[in-house]
């Protein structure tokens, strides 16, 4: 999605502006979308929202579900964006950030994004080289994301701890009467969930977490939506 990022610099990039537009290119060919428990309530009733695990087996991520095979997404329609929500982590395009030599994170910037321009919109530089508000926005947004995305995985690791999570693959027949099952998706069970000690669920209630959890409980009803988006010829 991401092609070129680059680290921002007020010498590069002094004339870079960014358009007030959103770029179909940060959800074309996505099929899924990272997302933060703090965004459940508002995603549960657009997409169905599951849990995938790291590449490395350390833990779970949530993502919403935009499509049903690698780079589909059902939710762009006739260049138009119709997921009703939009994640945060594709609020940031085309911006992203990227751990410098010295750890410190960078922001960087895809300069072929369809929003980036040298001609008219948001400036990032002032002339003096100095920053703009729209660049400390960005900057805010990003800090926030990360803060906000830090909460998220420490409660989701709670979770995993409580043993919460089970595989779940995602079957469905699409509109020609085929037969589809999409492995490496996990939930949260419910089972579990209701048998928790009283202990364990005030711990989740303390973290404000309870809305999120009935929120993804209530998003897998959204399959049979997501299901209905298919085009007849579907593989």
């Amino acid at each position: 999605m991401l092609a070129k990022p680059v680290p921002l610099s007020n010498e590069t990039h002094k004339d870079l502006k960014i358009l007030p537009k959103f770029s179909l290119e940060a959800v074309n060919g996505r099929n899924v979308a990272p997302l933060m428990l703090q965004e459940f309530v508002a995603a549960a009733p657009f997409f169905p929202i599951f849990f995938l695990k790291n590449q490395d087996n350390s833990g779970y991520n949530a993502v919403a579900v935009y499509g049903l095979k690698e780079e589909q997404n059902l939710f762009v329609e006739n260049e138009t964006y119709t997921g009703g929500y939009l994640p945060a982590s594709i609020r940031t395009y085309p911006f992203t950030l990227a751990q410098a030599a010295d750890d410190q994170l960078v922001l960087c910037v895809n300069e072929q994004a369809d929003n980036v321009s040298r001609t008219e919109g948001q400036a990032m530089f002032n002339e003096d080289g100095s920053n703009t508000e729209f660049f400390d926005g960005v900057n805010k947004f990003f800090r926030d994301y990360i803060d906000s995305n830090t909460v998220s995985r420490n409660i989701v690791k709670q979770m995993e701890e409580m043993d919460l999570f089970k595989a779940d693959g995602l079957q469905y027949t699409d509109a020609a009467g085929n037969q589809h099952r999409l492995d490496g998706f996990f939930v949260i069970n419910r089972e579990k969930f209701e048998a928790l000690s009283d202990e364990q669920f005030l711990s989740l209630r303390k973290f404000g977490v309870l809305p999120a959890i009935y929120a993804h409980f209530s998003s897998l009803d959204r399959i049979g939506a997501l299901i209905q988006k298919l085009p007849v010829t579907a593989a």
